[in-house]
């Protein structure tokens, strides 16, 4: 049975933008999504220390509206003013939530990453607060906050941002998209279909190869796949691959 691997990461900003062409995607080719979280943010950082490492982030995400026309909220860029910028990220704290609501609610861990990007980044919420986790997912909050006590999701946590750092290799790029198939013979093989931000064109032809069995190259783990172009991607701070 085919279906989807998605590496993205909350405090992403192009895996936000890219949302909108997964969507295209599932409505065209409706497959099950595997999502693992990814380490964008290693260490913990304010906002605040954020725009200071990076003055020019407001002029960023214009351009990444006018790139994917998809933009940030309002709530979100008053963030950016100096002092208001207090909240903290941290990729490897987040992972945490994400694993717990594939315990809750199974089989929507998609829309639940999809519902923090937008808290965060459309309303401008802190995500790592419960309350707010459980507000943008549908979830309660008191079994959440259980759920992530637990140490099973703090390790399958750990597994996960492990897991995805092992399949990127050397292209810790995010968004990245597999369509992804095991074999029966215990592996599992990968087709790659987008890495970075990549257009719904592109993206939807690379699917449509895959499907048929083409190209071989593709597959993970090949030489070649390092000729594979890459889309679009940054880090929190703007610092973009073009």
């Amino acid at each position: 049975m085919f279906r989807y691997l998605y590496i993205s990461d909350v405090y992403c900003p192009w895996c936000y933008a890219f949302g909108r062409i997964l969507d295209d995607l599932l409505k065209e080719h409706p497959l099950p999504v595997r999502v693992l979280a990814g380490d964008l943010v290693e260490e913990p950082q304010t906002i605040d220390d954020m725009v200071l490492e990076m003055p020019s982030i407001t002029a960023f995400f214009k351009r990444l509206a006018d790139t994917t026309g998809r933009g940030v909220g309002q709530p979100y860029l008053d963030l950016l003013e100096p002092g208001k910028g207090t909240m903290t990220m941290d990729s490897k704290a987040m992972s945490v939530p994400l694993a717990a609501l594939r315990t809750l609610e199974p089989g929507r861990e998609r829309e639940q990453l999809e519902a923090l990007q937008r808290a965060f980044y459309v309303e401008g919420q802190d995500v790592l607060d419960p309350y707010v986790q459980a507000m943008a997912c549908s979830v309660d909050e008191e079994a959440l906050i259980v759920a992530c006590s637990k140490a099973g999701i703090q390790e399958q946590a750990l597994k996960d941002r492990e897991e995805a750092l092992a399949v990127l290799g050397d292209f810790v790029i995010y968004p990245t998209l597999f369509l992804e198939k095991d074999n029966g013979q215990g592996r599992t093989e990968r087709h790659l279909l987008a890495r970075g931000y990549t257009p719904l064109e592109t993206v939807r032809t690379r699917l449509e190869e895959a499907l048929t069995g083409l190209p071989d190259q593709m597959k993970t783990g090949s030489t070649e796949q390092e000729e594979v172009q890459t889309g679009h991607a940054c880090g929190p701070d703007g610092c973009c691959i073009l």
